[in-house]
């Protein structure tokens, strides 16, 4: 586009000269736009993906309960009450595989018979509702009262609970709205991320996770998310072979070992690395568990292996 002499003076010459770039600025916004469509599809399938597999565990916890929700639904929470199955109905019905989130099959068939109080039915409802609704904090609370309740009647399904109750934990400390266990803090002159970390008694590593994986250069004011002196304690139990993590004195993950626990019983503090500690007390973890653990528990953190 150029000036020209015209009717009515110096116009606009809008005609297209061989040097005039703008005839490809239709084919970049279409390039643009192709790839924002792609993007979007992906991210898509893969929220549906995960929705459907969250729905999925919680549906098989609540149907491994014995609760009947569809029948449950139309009586509302405050008069449920779960009916026994006819007698020997149990024994004919085959049992159900374990799945990664369900307890063995065996406890399961004594699930399917048991009647639930109505606090534990109106409690497992609760947790089905939260998951639909994605609400990991109600979610959270529902699981923690069924694990507190007096005489604890969902025995049978702590483990599943457990598990559950480990993988809700570790997508709110790592989600994006505030936790109980996090703070703000705005970068200031002279900090590093190490030195923020250290400051806060934490760690590096869950320190670069929170502000979304690259820390080695911190900007000053800018805004980011360090974990508060988190309180962190494993307890490693050698007859289930598994291991309690705690922060803040509440159950936040479970993890399970792979062979006999050769360490004595006791109290011991972390090393640098948690790698030191199990080599040296044959606490034998998946290496993904093991490298999730040194990312949240920092040095001087309190490891108890326990008999049972």
């Amino acid at each position: 586009m150029s000036f020209a002499r015209g009717r009515f003076g110096i116009e606009y010459n809008t005609a297209k000269t061989g040097d005039d770039p703008s005839g490809l600025l239709p084919w970049a916004l279409g390039v643009v736009f192709v790839v924002a469509m792609i993007s979007l599809v992906v991210t898509l399938v893969a929220r549906a993906k995960r929705e459907a597999r969250d729905e999925a565990e919680v549906r098989a916890l609540i149907e491994s309960s014995g609760v009947d929700v569809a029948s449950l639904a139309s009586k509302g929470e405050a008069d449920v009450v779960q009916q026994p199955l006819p007698e020997g109905e149990a024994a004919e019905a085959p049992a159900p595989e374990p799945e990664p989130e369900l307890p063995p099959p065996e406890k399961i068939a004594a699930a399917g018979t048991a009647k639930r109080p109505t606090k534990v039915t109106n409690l497992l409802m609760r947790l089905e509702t939260a998951e639909k609704n994605r609400d990991i904090a109600m979610a959270i609370d529902a699981i923690e009262q069924l694990r507190s309740l007096p005489g604890n009647p969902a025995a049978d399904l702590d483990d599943p609970l457990a598990r559950r109750l480990g993988v809700l934990n570790m997508r709110r400390l790592f989600g994006h709205d505030k936790t109980p266990w996090t703070t703000e803090i705005v970068v200031k002159r002279g900090d590093t991320a190490t030195r923020i970390a250290y400051e806060h008694g934490s760690t590096l590593a869950s320190f670069a996770k929170l502000n979304g994986g690259n820390v080695d250069k911190v900007v000053l004011g800018r805004k980011m998310i360090v974990m508060e002196h988190p309180r962190f304690s494993l307890v490693v139990h050698r007859l289930t072979k598994t291991a309690d993590l705690s922060l803040n004195g509440k159950f936040f993950k479970r993890y399970y070992l792979q062979g006999e626990v050769r360490g004595e019983v006791g109290a011991y503090e972390m090393p640098e690395r948690l790698r030191q500690l199990c080599a040296e007390k044959g606490i034998l973890l998946q290496p993904d568990d093991r490298a999730e653990l040194e990312m949240l528990m920092p040095r001087g953190a309190v490891v108890i292996i326990a008999e049972l």
